[in-house]
């Protein structure tokens, strides 16, 4: 009966971790070089942008004023941001056809008009019937106390939702006490929505790159502020994202760790269950004891397996 039961339990055991690992694929798990870049322009990065860029990044200027640099542009998307949605409404109409996305940046100062602060799912939804009326994407870019107290209710109304982390990117906890929690809220509200986080070209580059890896699960892309006194630190940061290969060595520990509490917990159950038995000979007092460790192999070397292969896919 016992080594029924052994055989019961590894195949239900190893049938879980098949499950787990057809379960981590379905969700796409990516790789950061599959995240488009989304990037604030100046003169110094035109050429740069047309010689790295795929054709779904985005090239961005932050003011209609630098439009000149958009024109420039050979490749991929044009974002225009504005602060006000009534310069939106008195410029668009003669640029719609020189962008492809208009850019809504809503802030806690005086850059924001008072009334559109007063009234943020208003001034979406008022930037929503700009871009439908010509043909444009909106993304949506506003600062942290707007993104947790009014973005819910504003992503039906947008196609890409910008969280500004630059601020705290030093600070990985803090921006996964941000990001985490609240893209579910946003995705329920719009299943279509697009996710970035904007970081700056400050600081290490690589330690950028590791914070972004770690909550790529939950955005389609990364919005990088620049100046014309960070250009290096830009290109270097987009050459890191463009190549930081998936690692499923994290992935690897935590799955193996799950497999190891689980099969160790159903050891435990079993092992209680079987103490209730009338004792058949010496070997009844440890059943599974050395079953456990065939068990645990078996499992973390198929969950290694299948996510190993997850690391062949990319899009670079």
């Amino acid at each position: 009966m016992t080594k029924i039961k052994l055989i019961l339990v590894t195949c239900f055991l190893l049938f879980l971790g098949g499950t787990r690992i057809a379960s981590v694929q379905a969700q796409g798990v990516t790789a950061v070089t599959e995240l488009w870049l989304d990037i604030s322009l100046g003169p110094p990065l035109i050429d740069w942008f047309n010689e790295v860029a795929d054709a779904d990044d985005i090239a961005r200027v932050e003011n209609v004023a630098n439009l000149e640099l958009l024109r420039q542009i050979t490749v991929g998307r044009k974002l225009v941001v504005f602060r006000s949605v009534a310069e939106a409404e008195s410029m668009i109409p003669s640029i719609a056809d020189q962008i492809d996305i208009v850019g809504y940046n809503l802030e806690q100062n005086s850059a924001s008009p008072t009334d559109e602060q007063a009234d943020p799912v208003v001034s979406a939804l008022r930037m929503r019937e700009l871009a439908d009326a010509y043909g444009l994407a909106l993304a949506f870019g506003p600062d942290h106390f707007f993104a947790l107290n009014e973005g819910v209710d504003i992503a039906p109304f947008v196609d890409i939702f910008v969280l500004q982390v630059q601020r705290v990117q030093t600070e990985p906890d803090t921006v996964r006490d941000f990001v985490l929690p609240l893209v579910p809220q946003l995705r329920q509200a719009n299943p279509n929505l697009e996710i970035s986080v904007q970081v700056r070209t400050e600081g290490d580059v690589v330690a950028i790159v590791d914070l972004v890896d770690s909550i790529k699960g939950s955005l389609e892309g990364v919005s990088i502020l620049t100046s014309p006194e960070t250009v290096p630190v830009a290109k270097a940061l987009v050459e890191e994202l463009q190549t930081r290969q998936f690692s499923p060595q994290s992935l690897t520990a935590s799955a193996t760790a799950t497999a190891v509490a689980n099969l160790t917990a159903t050891n435990t159950a079993n092992n209680a269950a079987e103490s209730n038995l009338p004792a058949t000979g010496p070997d009844q007092e440890r059943p599974f004891s050395w079953s456990l460790i065939i068990l645990v192999a078996l499992v973390a070397g198929a969950l290694a397996g299948g996510i190993v292969a997850l690391a062949i896919s990319g899009r670079r």
